[in-house]
This record gives structure tokens, C-alpha cells and sequence, in this order.
């Protein structure tokens, strides 16, 4: 057999190599036997026993090290794929070995990827409105829970702005559902150009909006809400004219606890008085809001 192809399979099999560690291992012992009987050395049973007993410990030792040689790479890629499980750490391991276990760990690396790139992939989809790009329902309940835990541990507040665009409907009918869909997008990335990096912006309903404002006072929701108010007013996407899409608002600085749907209770009663009040407008939430008016009769 060619030497150079018998190399080649030895360095690119590990079962060639585990079968002649092995064989080396085992042999060992006579093998030194033959060669010391051979050089003419003392032939005393007991010396002869001592040189099988240290060619065996020595065969032996050899042969476990290059087996936990051989295999030491599985441990790794074993260890990778539970820290992948835990924590979420992409798998990678950069073998240069062609045999059976360098090729396993390639592939199990190259498949954990697709499979993390793929997992992102989706949890975008199911986390993201596709027409606007901004977060949708479930995103936003799963920045609400983070959010108020944040607000327990620092003490700090989290306000909750609601706006919803005036008139939407009329958009649709008199000017088609592209033309609507066109005013959606605008307003996606109107909202996705002004958030502050720790700010989630989310599509909750056809044309409802609503914006999560982390370590954020009333006050200052207030404002902001207020200057989105004016960025759409200036928004203009044709045929419509410049000042017809306005959006009205409304505020709450959340409560420590409370759920997503409680604060869209309560800045739901804030934008019904925006609407009652004439529309393009931004206001709070009050105590009295409950009491005084109707639960969500928004005339939208």
C-alpha cells in the first residue's frame, strides 16, 4: 500500500487512529520484551517481568492520553451546545482536524448558526409589524414586563404615550388602502427616526400606536408626544396635503406593577379626550377621566 495514502487515511480517520493507538498499546509490551531479550540483556523472570510491567503502564498511559486526545474535541462541542441552551452563546469552534470528529464539530457549529440566525429570524417576524417596521402587540407586552421590573429595582418611571391617526378611515375610503398603507409606513418610520435608543415604539392596532418611554416623567411625555404630534402634521405623502395627517394623543405615567392592558386603559381615556376636544392634540391621563366619561367611544 502506498505509505503516502496509508498517512493520509490515518491523519483523516479517527477510528484508524484510535485502532492503531490501540494496537501500539497492546503489542507494546512484547515488543519491548523481544527487544530486550535481543540486546542481551539478563534474562531473569524477574527482570523481564519488571520490563512487561513498565512497558504495560507505560503502553497504557499512552494510550488513554491519545484517546482523550482524539475525543477531547466532543467535551468541547458538548460544552458549547449547553452554553448555547443557557445563555443563548452562538456555537463555534474553529478545528482544523479532516477526520470523523472535526467534521462532526464543523458541522454541528454550521448548524447551531443557521439554526440561531433562523431563530432570530423568526422571533423578528413574530415581534415585529412588517407594514411599519415598528414592534408589534407582543413586543411591546414583553418591553412592558422588563420595564416595570427595571422601574421596581431603580426606582424610576415609565410613561406610556397612545396615539391614534384622526379620520384614518376617510384616508382609506377616499383614496384606496395603498394610499393608507403609504400613510402606516410614513408613520413607522417618522417613529423609528425620533426614538431614543432605550424607547419602544410598537403598531398595536389598525391605526393605533402606542410608545413606551422608559425613566420618563409625565411631563416629559407630554412634550415628546407633543413633538411627534407636529412631525406628522408636517408628514406629507401624496396625493394628501401637508396638514392632513394628524394623530391625537394621549399620556400616562404608569403606576409601579401595573399590566400592559392597564396602561392602555389609561392613556386610552387620555386620547378620548383628545378626540372629544377637537382631534391633533396631546393629553393626560387624569383620575377623573374614569369617572367623568365613557370607556373607549373614541370617535376615531
Amino acid at each position: 500500500m502506498n505509505p503516502k495514502l496509508l498517512l493520509g487515511t490515518i491523519r483523516n480517520s479517527l477510528m484508524a487512529r484510535i485502532f492503531g493507538m490501540c494496537f501500539i498499546a497492546i503489542h507494546l509490551p512484547l515488543v519491548v520484551a523481544i527487544l530486550y531479550l535481543a540486546s542481551g540483556f539478563a534474562s531473569h523472570p524477574v527482570s523481564i517481568v519488571t520490563v512487561l510491567l513498565v512497558a504495560t503502564l507505560v503502553g497504557t498511559v499512552a494510550c488513554l492520553s491519545g484517546l482523550w486526545w482524539f475525543i477531547r474535541p466532543l467535551k468541547v462541542l458538548v460544552g458549547a451546545i449547553e452554553r448555547y441552551h443557557v445563555d443563548g452563546t452562538p456555537v463555534r469552534l474553529a478545528l482544523r482536524r479532516n477526520d470523523e470528529v472535526g467534521v462532526l464539530a464543523r458541522s454541528v457549529s454550521s448548524t447551531m448558526s443557521e439554526l440561531d440566525g433562523l431563530t432570530k429570524k423568526l422571533r423578528h417576524q413574530a415581534t415585529t409589524d412588517t407594514l411599519t417596521g415598528l414592534g408589534n402587540r407582543r413586543s411591546l407586552t414583553e418591553r412592558v414586563a422588563s420595564e416595570q421590573a427595571r422601574a421596581a429595582r431603580e426606582g424610576v418611571p415609565v410613561t406610556v404615550v397612545l396615539f391614534d391617526l384622526d379620520r384614518f378611515k376617510e384616508i382609506n375610503d377616499n383614496y384606496g388602502h395603498d394610499v393608507g398603507d403609504s400613510v402606516l409606513m410614513a408613520i413607522g418610520e417618522v417613529v423609528r427616526d425620533n426614538l431614543r435608543r432605550y424607547d419602544a415604539g410598537a403598531r398595536i392596532g389598525g391605526e393605533e400606536f402606542c410608545l413606551m418611554l422608559p425613566r420618563t416623567r409625565e411631563s416629559d411625555g407630554l412634550a415628546i408626544a407633543d413633538r411627534y404630534r407636529k412631525q406628522f402634521e408636517r408628514t406629507i405623502v401624496p396625493p394628501l396635503m401637508k396638514g392632513r395627517i394628524t394623530a391625537s394623543f394621549g399620556v400616562y405615567e404608569a403606576a409601579p406593577g401595573e399590566s400592559l392592558q392597564q396602561m392602555l386603559r389609561c392613556a386610552d381615556e387620555a386620547l378620548y379626550r383628545s378626540k372629544q376636544a377637537g382631534r391633533n392634540r396631546v393629553s393626560r391621563y387624569t383620575s377623573a377621566n374614569r369617572q367623568g366619561e365613557p370607556p373607549h367611544l373614541n370617535p376615531r
